[in-house]
Protein backbone atom coordinates (compact mmCIF):
# COMPACT_ATOMS: atom_id res chain seq x y z
CA UNK A 1 0.00 0.00 0.00
CA UNK A 2 2.92 2.35 0.98
CA UNK A 3 4.44 1.70 -2.23
CA UNK A 4 1.40 2.51 -4.15
CA UNK A 5 1.19 5.99 -2.19
CA UNK A 6 4.54 6.67 -3.02
CA UNK A 7 4.30 5.60 -7.45
CA UNK A 8 0.65 8.18 -6.89
CA UNK A 9 2.41 10.88 -5.63
CA UNK A 10 5.46 10.46 -8.21
CA UNK A 11 3.12 10.50 -11.17
CA UNK A 12 1.05 13.38 -9.62
CA UNK A 13 4.21 15.64 -9.01
CA UNK A 14 4.81 14.27 -12.80
CA UNK A 15 1.73 15.80 -13.78
CA UNK A 16 1.83 19.42 -11.81
CA UNK A 17 5.08 19.76 -13.52
CA UNK A 18 3.68 19.45 -17.14
CA UNK A 19 0.41 21.41 -16.29
CA UNK A 20 2.70 24.20 -14.95
CA UNK A 21 5.56 24.22 -18.19
CA UNK A 22 2.21 23.88 -20.43
CA UNK A 23 0.66 27.09 -18.88
CA UNK A 24 4.07 28.56 -19.18
CA UNK A 25 4.70 27.58 -23.19
CA UNK A 26 8.03 27.31 -22.47
CA UNK A 27 11.09 24.41 -22.97
CA UNK A 28 11.29 22.26 -20.26
CA UNK A 29 14.72 22.55 -18.63
CA UNK A 30 17.29 20.29 -19.99
CA UNK A 31 20.84 19.27 -18.31
CA UNK A 32 23.67 20.24 -20.67
CA UNK A 33 27.40 19.87 -19.82
CA UNK A 34 30.20 21.01 -22.08
CA UNK A 35 33.41 18.77 -23.26
CA UNK A 36 36.12 20.67 -24.64
CA UNK A 37 34.10 23.22 -25.62
CA UNK A 38 31.10 21.75 -27.04
CA UNK A 39 28.01 21.53 -25.89
CA UNK A 40 26.92 17.59 -26.12
CA UNK A 41 22.86 16.63 -26.24
CA UNK A 42 20.86 17.38 -23.48
CA UNK A 43 18.21 15.46 -21.99
CA UNK A 44 15.12 17.31 -20.20
CA UNK A 45 14.30 17.25 -16.59
CA UNK A 46 10.44 15.60 -16.09
CA UNK A 47 10.52 13.24 -18.86
CA UNK A 48 10.55 9.62 -18.63
CA UNK A 49 13.53 8.53 -21.31
CA UNK A 50 12.79 5.20 -22.83
CA UNK A 51 16.03 2.38 -23.47
CA UNK A 52 15.35 3.01 -27.55
CA UNK A 53 15.75 7.01 -27.02
CA UNK A 54 12.72 7.94 -27.25
CA UNK A 55 10.80 9.77 -24.39
CA UNK A 56 7.30 9.90 -22.91
CA UNK A 57 5.84 12.97 -21.35
CA UNK A 58 2.46 12.59 -19.11
CA UNK A 59 -0.17 14.58 -19.98
CA UNK A 60 -3.25 15.27 -17.45
CA UNK A 61 -5.42 13.75 -19.39
CA UNK A 62 -4.15 10.57 -19.27
CA UNK A 63 -2.73 10.32 -22.44
CA UNK A 64 1.35 10.63 -23.18
CA UNK A 65 3.54 12.52 -25.44
CA UNK A 66 6.05 10.50 -27.25
CA UNK A 67 8.65 11.85 -28.98
CA UNK A 68 12.79 10.51 -29.65
CA UNK A 69 15.89 12.36 -27.66
CA UNK A 70 18.41 14.29 -28.59
CA UNK A 71 21.33 12.29 -28.71
CA UNK A 72 19.53 10.23 -31.23
CA UNK A 73 17.62 13.13 -33.16
CA UNK A 74 20.85 14.70 -33.89
CA UNK A 75 23.32 12.20 -34.73
CA UNK A 76 20.21 11.37 -37.61
CA UNK A 77 20.07 15.00 -38.21
CA UNK A 78 18.39 17.56 -40.53
CA UNK A 79 19.58 16.58 -43.93
CA UNK A 80 16.78 13.40 -43.20
CA UNK A 81 13.56 12.90 -44.24
CA UNK A 82 10.74 11.78 -41.26
CA UNK A 83 7.86 9.47 -41.76
CA UNK A 84 5.07 9.44 -39.19
CA UNK A 85 3.74 6.01 -39.84
CA UNK A 86 0.41 5.37 -37.42
CA UNK A 87 -3.06 7.54 -38.25
CA UNK A 88 -5.14 8.78 -35.37
CA UNK A 89 -7.53 5.93 -34.14
CA UNK A 90 -5.18 3.28 -34.73
CA UNK A 91 -3.92 0.54 -32.03
CA UNK A 92 -0.07 0.92 -31.68
CA UNK A 93 2.05 -1.99 -30.10
CA UNK A 94 5.49 -2.25 -28.21
CA UNK A 95 8.09 -2.53 -30.40
CA UNK A 96 6.07 -1.76 -33.04
CA UNK A 97 7.74 0.58 -35.79
CA UNK A 98 6.15 3.62 -35.53
CA UNK A 99 8.37 6.36 -37.14
CA UNK A 100 10.81 5.99 -39.54
CA UNK A 101 14.02 8.35 -41.25
CA UNK A 102 15.08 8.21 -44.70
CA UNK A 103 18.58 9.22 -44.85
CA UNK A 104 21.03 9.65 -47.44
CA UNK A 105 18.93 6.90 -49.01
CA UNK A 106 19.11 4.49 -46.37
CA UNK A 107 15.73 3.81 -43.35
CA UNK A 108 15.98 4.11 -39.94
CA UNK A 109 13.17 2.46 -37.66
CA UNK A 110 11.93 3.95 -34.51
CA UNK A 111 9.94 1.35 -32.47
CA UNK A 112 6.99 2.49 -30.20
CA UNK A 113 8.25 1.90 -26.20
CA UNK A 114 4.67 1.32 -25.12
CA UNK A 115 0.83 0.12 -25.93
CA UNK A 116 -1.84 2.27 -26.71
CA UNK A 117 -4.03 3.98 -28.91
CA UNK A 118 -2.91 7.12 -31.44
CA UNK A 119 -5.03 10.26 -30.36
CA UNK A 120 -2.90 12.67 -32.64
CA UNK A 121 0.40 12.18 -35.13
CA UNK A 122 2.19 15.02 -35.56
CA UNK A 123 2.51 14.92 -39.09
CA UNK A 124 3.58 18.71 -39.68
CA UNK A 125 7.70 16.75 -38.84
CA UNK A 126 7.58 15.26 -42.27
CA UNK A 127 8.09 19.17 -43.73
CA UNK A 128 9.80 20.34 -40.58
CA UNK A 129 12.94 18.11 -39.27
CA UNK A 130 13.95 21.37 -37.67
CA UNK A 131 11.67 21.05 -35.00
CA UNK A 132 12.91 17.31 -34.49
CA UNK A 133 16.58 18.19 -34.13
CA UNK A 134 16.27 21.58 -32.32
CA UNK A 135 12.94 21.37 -29.94
CA UNK A 136 13.12 17.76 -29.56
CA UNK A 137 10.94 18.28 -26.43
CA UNK A 138 8.38 20.28 -27.08
CA UNK A 139 7.73 20.72 -31.18
CA UNK A 140 9.26 17.37 -32.13
CA UNK A 141 7.07 14.95 -30.96
CA UNK A 142 5.46 12.13 -32.65
CA UNK A 143 2.89 11.24 -31.16
CA UNK A 144 -0.15 11.49 -28.64
CA UNK A 145 -1.35 8.20 -27.27
CA UNK A 146 -3.38 6.70 -24.86
CA UNK A 147 -1.77 4.01 -23.13
CA UNK A 148 -3.37 0.59 -21.92
CA UNK A 149 -0.51 -0.64 -19.86
CA UNK A 150 1.34 2.49 -18.78
CA UNK A 151 2.38 1.23 -15.09
CA UNK A 152 4.16 -1.54 -16.82
CA UNK A 153 5.75 0.54 -19.58
CA UNK A 154 7.67 3.46 -17.05
CA UNK A 155 9.13 0.88 -14.79
CA UNK A 156 11.99 0.38 -17.36
CA UNK A 157 12.49 3.91 -18.74
CA UNK A 158 14.55 6.17 -16.69
CA UNK A 159 13.09 9.59 -14.86
CA UNK A 160 14.58 11.79 -12.32
CA UNK A 161 17.85 10.83 -10.55
CA UNK A 162 18.27 7.91 -12.65
CA UNK A 163 18.11 10.04 -15.65
CA UNK A 164 21.77 11.76 -15.19
CA UNK A 165 23.94 8.50 -14.70
CA UNK A 166 21.80 6.73 -17.66
CA UNK A 167 22.44 9.50 -19.95
CA UNK A 168 26.20 9.72 -18.97
CA UNK A 169 26.54 6.14 -20.33
CA UNK A 170 24.46 6.51 -23.35
CA UNK A 171 27.00 8.99 -24.52
CA UNK A 172 29.36 7.33 -23.74
CA UNK A 173 28.56 4.60 -25.51
CA UNK A 174 27.37 6.54 -28.90
CA UNK A 175 30.81 7.95 -28.85
CA UNK A 176 32.41 4.59 -29.19
CA UNK A 177 29.67 4.02 -31.65
CA UNK A 178 30.73 6.49 -34.52
CA UNK A 179 34.16 6.33 -33.49
CA UNK A 180 34.31 2.63 -34.75
CA UNK A 181 31.76 2.78 -37.70
CA UNK A 182 32.38 6.38 -38.90
CA UNK A 183 34.35 5.60 -42.51
CA UNK A 184 36.49 8.33 -42.60
CA UNK A 185 39.33 8.21 -40.29
CA UNK A 186 40.01 12.35 -41.03
CA UNK A 187 35.90 12.74 -40.14
CA UNK A 188 36.25 10.90 -36.90
CA UNK A 189 39.13 13.05 -36.41
CA UNK A 190 37.72 16.42 -37.28
CA UNK A 191 34.52 15.76 -35.04
CA UNK A 192 35.47 14.03 -32.10
CA UNK A 193 38.89 15.69 -31.09
CA UNK A 194 39.66 16.07 -27.51
CA UNK A 195 36.57 14.36 -26.07
CA UNK A 196 34.62 17.04 -27.94
CA UNK A 197 31.12 15.16 -29.64
CA UNK A 198 29.42 17.31 -32.12
CA UNK A 199 26.96 14.68 -33.20
CA UNK A 200 25.07 16.29 -36.14
CA UNK A 201 23.93 14.29 -39.34
CA UNK A 202 26.47 11.83 -38.69
CA UNK A 203 24.33 8.98 -39.81
CA UNK A 204 24.54 10.34 -42.70
CA UNK A 205 27.86 8.67 -43.06
CA UNK A 206 27.03 5.04 -42.41
CA UNK A 207 26.18 2.47 -44.48
CA UNK A 208 23.33 0.01 -44.11
CA UNK A 209 24.95 -2.37 -42.25
CA UNK A 210 25.83 0.35 -39.64
CA UNK A 211 22.78 2.11 -39.48
CA UNK A 212 21.08 -1.53 -38.74
CA UNK A 213 23.63 -1.74 -35.84
CA UNK A 214 22.43 1.45 -34.88
CA UNK A 215 18.93 0.46 -34.68
CA UNK A 216 19.76 -2.52 -32.65
CA UNK A 217 22.38 -1.17 -30.31
CA UNK A 218 20.25 2.03 -29.21
CA UNK A 219 16.76 2.41 -30.58
CA UNK A 220 15.66 -1.08 -29.32
CA UNK A 221 12.45 -0.59 -27.01
CA UNK A 222 14.33 -3.22 -24.94
CA UNK A 223 17.26 -2.46 -22.27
Amino acid sequence: MVAILVALTFVAALVIDALVRRSQKVEPAKVYTSVAGWRVPSYPRGYFLTPGHTWVNLRPSGKVLLGMDELVSRLIGKNSTVRILKKPGETVHKGEVIASFIQAGRTIHVPSPIEGMVAQSNFELEDNTYELTEKPYTKGWFYIIKPTNLSADLKDFAVAEQTESWWSKELNRLREFVQIHLPQPALAGSTIQDGGFPLDGLAEHFDQKTIEELETNFLNYRK
